[in-house]
């Protein structure tokens, strides 16, 4: 009776212990694991493209009667330069889009100079340079306004303020159209403003308020 308990006990123990896979079935499951798709790096966009080309299209016939590696040069060749004419056409879109942007008016409100200076002021005390840099110009565009150097009109651009301040500021219209391509690349964000532009338009802004504006119509003549 024993001897038969122990041949059952031990007919158990056995039949829980996993038996040990051979050489060639731990073979098929690695075959089996590394098949699956987590350990293949998915295609590129245009290695996809590339595929679907050489599955559809006979791209080892483009010339008749050719080497195979001549057609396929060929058909390499074409879609580089069709890539090539794409990136040209969405780079002119993207310039055409700035340049709308940078046809943007210039005020979006009819705050005065002193408004205007204040706003920037407290912007760079807050360090959002970005608003500094933007209102300090509309304040010095204001002011001549105010001074009568210019007649701001509605729909005014940076550039057009700028351009008809400069023949009354002598040297200092320059700088005028320097800090007007300051104002539209800050507002637009292809800069990252900084303390130190703040700086240099708050230092043009008081030139500008001390210069006394030369005499356009002796400057025409």
């Amino acid at each position: 009776m024993m001897t038969a308990l122990a041949l059952l006990a031990s007919t158990a123990l056995a039949a829980d212990v996993p038996a040990t896979p051979s050489a060639e079935e731990a073979r098929q499951a690695a075959v089996e694991e590394l098949s699956k798709p987590a350990y293949h790096p998915r295609p590129s966009l245009l290695e996809q493209i590339w595929q679907w080309l050489i599955s559809h299209l006979q791209l080892t016939q483009v010339i008749p009667g050719a080497p195979a590696w001549l057609s396929m040069l060929i058909v390499a060749v074409a879609l580089a330069v069709l890539l090539g004419l794409l990136v040209v056409l969405l780079r002119r879109v993207t310039l055409a889009g700035r340049s709308r942007r940078r046809g943007a008016s210039l005020f979006d409100d009819d705050r005065d100079s002193a408004a205007l200076t204040q706003a920037a002021d407290q912007a760079a005390r807050s360090g959002d340079w970005a608003t500094a840099v933007v209102e300090r110009f509309r304040a010095i565009i204001r002011s001549l306004d105010e001074r009568g150097l210019i007649d701001d009109y509605p729909g005014m651009t940076a550039h057009e303020a700028a351009e008809v301040s400069a023949a009354a500021l002598g040297t200092l219209g320059g700088e005028l159209r320097q800090a007007a391509n300051l104002f539209d690349s800050v507002r637009y964000g292809e800069v990252v403003s900084t303390a130190v532009q703040d700086e240099w338009m708050r230092r043009l802004a008081q030139a500008i308020a001390q210069t006394r504006p030369l005499d356009t119509q002796a400057v025409a003549s």
